[in-house]
């Protein structure tokens, strides 16, 4: 079963979006889901084995993801 949800986007976002009709923006959006649910799953299983809170290895995460963000770029 399917369900839809309602994204509010902010007008600079929107304008920008607009400039590449071409992409599925929907797609994006669930892909981006899927992604970050994945993410979330590996946090919580690491979180279970840790010392740490999850605060602190979400953090961690955020941090590392950044970093290999800007190696990429």
């Amino acid at each position: 079963m399917a369900h839809n949800m309602t994204v509010t986007i902010d007008e600079d976002l929107w304008k920008k979006m607009k400039n590449h009709p071409d992409i599925r923006w929907s797609a994006v959006m669930k892909e981006a889901t899927r992604e970050k649910l994945e993410a979330l799953e590996v946090l919580e299983r690491f979180a279970k084995k840790s010392r740490l809170s999850e605060k602190e290895i979400e953090r961690i995460s955020v941090e590392l993801g950044r970093k290999i963000n800007a190696k990429i770029k």
